[in-house]
């Protein structure tokens, strides 16, 4: 997968240097250190090794929101994403299923993480009452995490087995993913820079050192809001 290791790096940093206008020489000058295809083999296989705790971390952070958001009065505003009735599959369980079956890489959970931050962050901007929730969750999981593989990976599935993966129909999936796109404003570029501050927030997360920062994501941002009100009882 590109996002593992050098070869993430060295593609992030050669879009970043495209963009900033940067020439051929400047574009190598930043280049990483050269390595064997033996080494770099090893750090490719190390670092996607390295991810998979990632996707049931992404989960349950997910999880954990969806919870903690089913306990408030139901949305006032019903988009594409939401169902008529909570799936019965849980959360946990259908992100083990997109990532078995889908063959994506496991850094596309943290992607889809970021873009569900940008799709929350615009649904704010456009002040919409809009939580995710056990009506709403998993056709934003599943558009997410199929945007983020089809912009990372090499080989991606089509919609249509993808619609099979997560349980609904294809011209459903189809209207979701161009919802998705345009409410996080077809942003799907993410700098190495800021999948390491998301990994490393959900990992401390998930170890029970996570301190607020600069850096938090609109997800974790969430679930703290959410048990800090109730906490003070303010549900």
């Amino acid at each position: 997968p590109r996002c593992a290791g050098a070869m993430a790096d060295a593609a992030m940093n050669g879009r970043e240097d495209a963009e900033m206008g940067g020439g051929a020489q400047q574009g190598a000058a930043n280049s990483p250190p050269m390595c064997s295809m033996l080494e770099f083999t090893q750090q490719m296989m190390a670092d996607a090794e390295d991810q998979k705790i990632l996707v049931p971390i992404v989960a349950r952070l997910i999880a954990k929101l969806v919870e903690e958001n089913d306990k408030l009065p139901a949305d006032t505003e019903i988009t594409v994403f939401h169902a008529q009735k909570s799936p019965a599959v849980n959360v946990m369980d259908y992100a083990e299923r997109i990532a078995k079956y889908s063959s994506c890489s496991c850094c596309c959970f943290v992607v889809g993480v970021i873009y569900m931050d940008r799709f929350i962050q615009q649904q704010r901007a456009l002040q919409r009452d809009f939580r995710v929730n056990s009506l709403n969750v998993h056709r934003l999981m599943l558009s997410s995490v199929m945007v983020a593989a089809k912009f990372l990976d090499d080989f991606y599935y089509s919609n249509e087995f993808w619609a099979k993966i997560g349980g609904v129909p294809n011209g459903e999936l189809n209207t979701l993913e161009l919802e998705f796109l345009f409410l996080t404003n077809f942003e799907l570029h993410v700098r190495r820079d800021t999948y390491d501050g998301y990994r490393n927030e959900l990992l401390a997360w998930n170890a029970g050192k996570y301190e607020n920062g600069q850096n938090n994501t609109l997800l974790t941002k969430s679930l703290s809001e959410v048990l800090a009100l109730q906490s003070a009882g303010g549900f």
